[in-house]
């Protein structure tokens, strides 16, 4: 179990009155016009900040939006501001620029109220992880709690330095994150699947090196599998893969051999001549991919394959879509993928925030056991990297 200070064993009863900086992650997808199009982060922050409201404190909230350049206003959290505001019962004050304004909202927050800051990276003190930022923002709190974990691995003010200036724990969605990982990786229950998409194989060597001393069998998708499939000796016509990973490739699948892990590849892609919705495709086998061609998603072969891997294991972790799921020509894979992972009755986690967005595209996040808020962080947690955030935290002594 974790070792940090966390808000599920800290006293209700000294929260009365206290200003808790809460450094969320409201990072939910958003339109042209800064509507929300998904609320997934944020109702995962919920469970935390009303346990904050039902005690009577005032909540100090911030979050990043996006990766603005300079303040583009459709990354303004203002529209978060009216999502929590009309879904939820406390009162929502929002300060829409950084200044003595900030302070002066603070001075009038009453307990049990919540003051929502402007997106951080809108402040260049965020990203540079300014220390005069920092100070500033613990200048606004009594006590700190991480509640971001989707930003665990950013070196950020308010997820690293916030921390050295006020008593920090984490919230109840940041604990769970930590002991469902750290329970899956350490006592999965066999047969153990791990499924992974995604693009570049050289992001995610130090995954593959933990997962196949700990997966029986790994499922290979995405953009990803056509640096395996280069490095078994086929040709990928058009399709994205990494040069200089193919040795890499190689050596990953020398190694799971040799320990027992399999490692599967597509039999099967759909190929596109372009990579939109009116384009030509057409299914072939991944020795006859066209050379004006590129793989847009696994084919209805690999799928079987996949699916009878899926029916069997008792333990699925999936990281990564199957193909090019946001044009909805090539989202086949990934979707019949989330159905099949969906139906089966293995322990079921999902980590990432493209395979999140396909699970809540298809109206399956409820059939999963986990759906991690974290996509690097998420990653770099499973490699066993540390995370900056987490070590900020104080060991509980």
């Amino acid at each position: 179990m974790i070792k940090k200070p966390c808000i599920s064993n800290y006293s209700v009863y000294k929260l009365k009155g206290k200003r808790i900086f809460v450094r969320a992650d409201l990072n939910d997808p958003v339109n042209e016009k800064g509507e929300l199009i998904g609320d997934m982060r944020i109702r995962a922050t919920l469970p935390t900040i009303g346990y904050l409201i039902g005690a009577g404190a005032k909540v100090i909230l911030a979050s990043h939006m996006g990766r603005p350049k300079d303040k583009e206003p459709k990354y303004s959290l203002c529209n978060v501001k009216k999502y929590l505001s009309k879904t939820s019962p406390f009162r929502v004050h929002f300060v829409p620029s950084w200044g003595d304004e900030v302070k002066d909202t603070l001075k009038l927050l009453r307990d049990g109220e919540v003051l929502l800051l402007q997106n951080l990276r809108f402040h260049p003190g965020e990203k540079s992880n300014d220390e005069e930022f920092a100070k500033f923002l613990a200048s606004l709190a009594d006590i700190y709690i991480f509640e971001a974990f989707g930003t665990a691995h950013r070196e950020h003010a308010s997820v690293v330095s916030v921390p050295k200036y006020l008593p920090s724990m984490l919230g109840f969605l940041t604990e769970k994150e930590i002991n469902t990982i750290n329970k899956l990786i350490e006592q999965a229950k066999k047969p153990f699947l791990f499924v992974l998409g995604g693009k570049k194989v050289s992001d995610k060597i130090k995954l593959f090196e933990r997962l196949i001393e700990k997966a029986q069998t790994i499922c290979i998708g995405g953009a990803m599998a056509c640096t395996f499939i280069k490095a078994i000796g086929y040709p990928v016509g058009k399709s994205f893969y990494e040069e200089d990973a193919v040795s890499v490739a190689k050596t990953i699948m020398k190694k799971a051999d040799e320990i027992g892990c399999k490692i599967l590849l597509p039999e099967d892609f759909m190929v596109a001549k372009t990579i939109s919705e009116n384009t030509e495709t057409k299914y072939v086998f991944r020795e006859e991919i066209p050379s004006d061609m590129q793989v847009v998603d696994i084919g209805p072969k690999t799928f079987e394959i996949y699916k009878k891997e899926i029916s069997s294991a008792n333990t699925i972790l999936w990281n990564g879509p199957m193909g090019i799921y946001e044009i909805p020509k090539f989202s086949w894979g990934s979707k019949s993928i989330a159905l099949a992972i969906a139906m089966s009755k293995a322990i079921k986690i999902c980590g990432g925030g493209d395979t999140a967005e396909v699970l809540n595209s298809s109206n399956l996040i409820s059939h999963f056991d986990h759906v991690s808020t974290g996509g690097g962080a998420f990653l770099k947690f499973l490699e066993g990297s540390d995370l900056p955030a987490i070590k900020s935290i104080s060991d509980i002594e």
